[in-house]
């Protein structure tokens, strides 16, 4: 039988299609050996998009500048409340929903976890909300394996066969570059994800897709999308 690895930067309060790939694999490791991307519409390690009154709103956590760029030496920086605030901007745009008070509480309890590690504070919102959904993936460090290789597609065949694992569950995007030759010869078989956005009840107006997925927990709460 297949064993399957997903592999994902830790991105803050990801979307649900980053959840449905914890839940296909029975391995995910966060990749939290590789730089950090800022300054791009790209950039989710450090901040995610929720959906308000004005429209679709970024909230974003505080870093801080350092010699190194890899994600596992970001550090936070809690020289500011931005924790408070950022809690009383999800507060005041999501009070009307559904599951409001189911939600709630949890969302205020991972957000105030203690830690300067931009890695650890986002892998612990990770798991946490992976435990909400139910999901029963193991989940496992990057920077906890030795002997991985730096170039791109030898990384993520490294780290599979770290995990016994000989499927390699990618996003779409990965098609661009990813060398499946190579994954081949080395045991291992490349499958690309088959996330279909759920269309959910959602406050303010038409449906928009790719929010973190405390929106969707705030309108539909902790059952799995279909």
């Amino acid at each position: 039988m297949s064993r399957i690895c997903a592999i994902h930067q830790p991105n803050f309060f990801p979307w649900l299609g980053y959840f449905h790939k914890i839940a296909r694999a029975d391995v995910f490791v966060i990749l939290d050996t590789v730089d950090i991307e800022v300054g791009t519409a790209d950039a989710i390690t450090n901040r995610t998009r929720i959906k308000t009154a004005s429209g679709v709103q970024w909230i974003t956590i505080p870093i801080k500048k350092g010699d190194s760029k890899i994600i596992k030496d970001i550090a936070i920086d809690n020289s500011k409340p931005w924790n408070d605030k950022m809690l009383k901007t999800i507060f005041h745009q999501y009070r009307k929903s559904a599951y409001f008070s189911q939600f709630y509480p949890f969302v205020e309890q991972i957000l105030k976890c203690e830690t300067d590690s931009l890695s650890n504070y986002n892998t612990n919102v990770i798991k946490k909300m992976a435990g909400y959904f139910g999901l029963s993936s193991q989940i496992v460090m990057a920077s906890a394996i030795d002997g991985v290789s730096t170039e791109r597609n030898q990384r993520l065949i490294d780290i599979c066969k770290s995990q016994n694992c000989d499927v390699y569950l990618s996003g779409n995007g990965g098609r661009k570059y990813h060398d499946e030759q190579l994954f081949a010869q080395s045991g291992v078989k490349v499958e690309y994800t088959d996330f279909v956005h759920p269309i959910y009840p959602q406050l303010y107006g038409d449906f928009v897709k790719g929010v973190s997925a405390m929106d969707y927990c705030f309108n539909v709460g902790d059952k799995l999308w279909k």
